[in-house]
């Protein structure tokens, strides 16, 4: 007689493999949740501010990696509603390629990437120089992506803060 005839043993055997599934789900459940971007610190100065037409502004964008190990500052992204309002004419430390990205969920945003390693404790100032666009109120997110390892597997985060102009 097979094994798998026996009722007693396909119910033994269907619960392993439900069990094996279950750890499974909960496992990547843990790993996601340990993958939260908590490495790094990121705050906008200033976060609020009014500018004429044409006229250039700076943002100031500053990363602390709060966390030991080392963290590597992917890029740099603007949300579109940003870029709606003001062109980005220059940043420093320079950013390396422009890349422009849409997805459905996230929406439009361009980012810059710097591929700027932090070491644990290190922090990082970013300048970002506008130019006024056309008037009206904008408001979007600054987004820092950053790539960390988890038990040896890179995978990125995003961390975002908002910004808030008015051009008159």
């Amino acid at each position: 007689m097979s094994l798998l005839k026996n009722p007693r043993c396909c119910l033994a055997v269907l619960f392993l493999i439900l069990l094996v599934v279950c750890g499974c789900v909960i496992g990547m459940t843990l790993l996601t949740l340990a993958g939260e971007p908590n490495a790094i610190r990121a705050h906008l100065e200033p976060d609020r501010l009014t500018a004429a037409a044409n006229e250039q502004f700076t943002v100031i964008l500053n990363i602390e990696n709060v966390d030991l190990d080392k963290a590597t500052i992917n890029s740099i992204g603007l949300d579109s509603d940003i870029t709606d309002g003001a062109t980005l004419i220059s940043m420093t430390p320079p950013y390396r390629k422009l890349q422009e990205r849409d997805y459905p969920i996230f929406g439009k945003w361009t980012q810059y990437t710097l591929d700027q390693i932090l070491l644990g404790g290190d922090k990082l100032e970013i300048s970002l120089t506008f130019q006024a666009g056309q008037v009206g109120v904008y408001s979007g997110y600054v987004t820092v992506w950053v790539q960390n390892d988890l038990f040896g597997v890179p995978f990125e985060q995003a961390r975002r803060e908002a910004l808030r102009f008015t051009v008159k």
